[in-house]
């Protein structure tokens, strides 16, 4: 019984990291944002050093973050229209073995980026396939 309320919990506060993430990246548009999810699933926004509408460059903070996984789940951000991962995000995966939520601004969709067995693995619509029970 523990167990599922665990799930529960985790489902919602994932469920509201999801709806923070949507307006923090809302209200930055038309420009790329982002940030990191930690394991508590609190959320820690860093800003892009230049303003693009096609590329996140996140200030060096980003970086130091990347330095403690321990504290980290997942990092974060906006494209403006394609959901799919970009080379600079299958590169950021493979070097820094941390998995990418992808929020795209125009379809209002989220993506999931991710290594498994040595392979990047993407999961498009992840509320449709069933990773989590969330509905955005």
């Amino acid at each position: 019984m523990e167990d599922f309320q665990a799930q529960d919990h985790s489902n919602i506060l994932l469920y509201n990291s999801f709806k923070n993430i949507k307006e923090y990246c809302k209200k930055n548009y038309p420009y790329e944002s982002g940030g990191l999810i930690k394991r508590d699933y609190s959320l820690i926004y860093v800003k892009s050093i230049i303003k693009d509408m096609l590329n996140f460059y996140p200030e060096p903070v980003f970086y130091n973050y990347l330095r403690k996984p321990d504290l980290l789940k997942y990092t974060f951000h906006s494209h403006l229209d394609c959901p799919l991962p970009s080379d600079n995000d299958i590169f950021f995966v493979k070097n820094y073995d941390i998995p990418i939520i992808i929020y795209s601004l125009n379809r209002n969709i989220f993506l999931s980026v991710n290594i498994i067995d040595e392979k990047i693995n993407t999961t498009w619509y992840i509320e449709e396939a069933g990773l989590w029970a969330i509905k955005c």
